[in-house]
């Protein structure tokens, strides 16, 4: 066992909340997905976690003006199947806390990503608010956004 960790993450306010076993433990400025790109709101997951990740829009079917090739994006924190992660976003300090320009990320300074990065633990709580594009049940660990009703009918329960 170990501590509860949940991060609040409002994409209008443009900012996470930290809290460990239910105690803020700091606010940090961050920027989510832009027109087209919208961030899904609802309870996502820690699933993966990359010291380093080579983040490519062809992977997710982002091309053309939008698209991009970097090597190596750091703190990197997968939560979705989709490609929405958790990173460091040095390109969109001067939009943290004001913007939101990513393209469905939740991009964070390099101090405040391997902050978080070196205490999150896979299975961490991610909950995002503030956008009308919801997070789906089959997006990676999505039944988090079932209600219990329907989280038991797709049971062996029923």
């Amino acid at each position: 066992m170990g501590e509860s960790h949940v991060y609040r993450v409002d994409a209008r306010a443009h900012t996470m909340q930290v809290l460990v076993d239910g105690e803020l433990l700091r606010t940090i400025p961050i920027t989510t997905g832009k027109a087209g790109f919208t961030t899904r709101s609802g309870t996502k997951v820690v699933m993966k976690k990359y010291e380093s990740k080579r983040m490519d829009s062809e992977t997710v079917g982002i091309g053309g003006d939008e698209a991009y090739d970097i090597a190596d994006v750091q703190w990197a924190m997968r939560l979705t199947s989709s490609g929405e992660f958790i990173h460091a976003a040095p390109w969109s300090v001067g939009s943290q806390g004001s913007a939101n320009v990513s393209h469905g990320c939740t991009g964070l300074s390099t101090e405040q990503a391997a902050w978080l990065y070196a205490m999150t633990r896979r299975g961490d709580v991610v909950e995002y608010t503030g956008t009308d594009r919801p997070m789906t049940l089959d997006n990676g660990f999505g039944d988090w956004n079932a209600t219990w009703r329907e989280y038991r009918a797709g049971s062996a329960l029923g």
